[in-house]
């Protein structure tokens, strides 16, 4: 890479866009999958995260309920035992036989890899919990017994439970103090402990295995997201690239390209492969005009007034121009009202306006084109390279000829001229001068003073 007036050269061959476009466009593609992937994987990490959290609390509410179904059993017997309402035993039974919340926590808790230690602690504490259901029967019995109440209206299992015969001869007041003294006492105490004990560290492994689950998808999201960080930096990084080349390739090289345009000037064969074979065949049309210009100037073939050709090269330009093949555009223009100034202003007036016309000709086109000066007050011009496209900027050019011309000054007199254009695709053809010439004959007929394109 050679630096030349502080604008970046690149020598050689040139990159080709449409490669480097492909390469771009590949990279890009690759990026944007990964990156779909990436935010696929997060939003799957989110869903485990959120479903572990949601197997989470269902578990520790599978604990909660387990231990709130248990005391639940233990409030309504000894509430039964200390004050005889048969509601508290009827509640005791709707619980224990027909809610069953302690065996639907168990279910709750679900099976799989990872759950059998929770399943079996609560498995431990249900059985602890039926050993309490076994204590609280015997107690209510003795209760019912003492009060004398009708066990059907309480349960059918409670009506079916049968006291040991050294309680059934106790006393009512015996009754009540053996029921109270089961339910309350150190044994039961103890049953319940255990339960208590089985449901607190069922719940800590709950957390512990919860804790972990977090921390593992925490780790894996970290990853995802540094992995989708390098991504979305990859892909700043591409579009940084793409400008970078787009400027070095396609920016520069089109300003100064336009600056050597708008110069007359040889265009430099720089950027990309397709901006320097573009200018290489503009290079080599270039250095043939203006070899064959040089060859005119040389053989005495330049117009002394107007510095332009004179009409002795028509014929030689016309044939090159048909070799050439490429688009050409021909224009024919006719001083309006020419001989009445040379009549009524004399004939250095009339020499100052053809040079004034000729001037601004010359000046707006490049000095690749051939501007052939063909009698007195008109004027033939060869546009090289210059096609349909180009005719609104053509006429334009025109126009501001005309309002040129139009302003007069001591020595020469407010003019307009009238010109006629054709574009031919491939090179100079008698067709398309035909058709110039009648674009011109009709501007001649109707006002004078404008540009047609036929």
């Amino acid at each position: 890479m050679e630096i030349k007036d502080k604008n970046i050269e690149i020598k050689g061959k040139g990159i080709k866009i449409h490669a480097l476009s492909s390469i771009f466009i590949a990279i890009g593609l690759l990026i944007m999958v990964a990156s779909i992937f990436a935010v696929k994987n997060i939003y799957d990490k989110y869903d485990k995260t959120r479903e572990d959290y949601q197997n989470t609390g269902r578990k520790l509410d599978a604990s909660i309920s387990f231990r709130n179904a248990s005391d639940y059993l233990t409030e309504q017997s000894r509430t039964y035992v200390v004050t005889g309402d048969i509601q508290n035993a009827i509640n005791y039974f709707e619980e224990k036989d027909i809610a069953r919340s302690r065996e639907a926590s168990i279910d709750m808790v679900g099976t799989g890899e990872g759950l059998e230690i929770e399943k079996s602690l609560l498995s431990d504490a249900m059985e602890n919990s039926e050993e309490l259901v076994d204590y609280e029967l015997h107690a209510m019995k003795l209760m019912a017994e003492a009060k004398g109440e009708d066990c059907t209206k309480i349960s059918e299992e409670l009506s079916a439970y049968q006291l040991p015969e050294n309680e059934k001869a106790l006393s009512a007041d015996e009754k009540r103090n053996q029921a109270i003294e089961l339910l309350f006492g150190k044994d039961y105490e103890n049953r319940k402990e255990r339960i208590d004990w089985d449901v607190e560290n069922s719940t800590i492994l709950i957390e512990d295995e919860s804790g972990a689950n977090f921390r593992e998808n925490e780790d894996d999201l970290i990853v995802i997201l540094n992995i989708t960080t390098m991504l979305i930096f990859s892909l700043f990084i591409l579009l940084v690239l793409i400008f970078i080349f787009n400027v070095l390739l396609v920016v520069k090289p089109s300003d100064k390209f336009i600056k050597a345009l708008d110069e007359k000037e040889k265009l430099p064969e720089i950027g990309s492969y397709e901006f320097r074979k573009f200018a290489r065949r503009y290079n080599n049309v270039y250095r043939s005009d203006k070899k064959n210009k040089e060859l005119l100037k040389e053989q005495g073939e330049i117009d002394e007034l107007t510095g332009t050709l004179k009409v002795g090269t028509l014929d030689l330009v016309r044939h090159n121009l048909s070799q050439h093949k490429e688009p050409l555009g021909i224009m024919l223009v006719d001083i309006d009202n020419f001989r009445s100034i040379k009549e009524s202003k004399g004939y250095d007036i009339a020499d100052n306006v053809v040079k004034k016309v000729a001037n601004l000709f010359l000046t707006s086109f490049k000095s690749s084109d051939y501007i052939i000066r063909t009698s007195q007050d008109e004027f033939e011009l060869f546009l090289l390279r210059m096609q349909k496209s180009d005719e609104e900027m053509l006429v334009e050019r025109i126009n501001k000829i005309n309002e040129s011309l139009k302003e007069a000054t001591d020595d020469v007199p407010a003019v307009s001229v009238s010109v006629g254009v054709t574009f031919a695709e491939d090179g100079y053809d008698k067709e398309a001068e035909r058709k110039a010439d009648m674009a011109l004959n009709y501007v001649k007929e109707n006002g004078r003073g404008y540009c047609k394109v036929n």
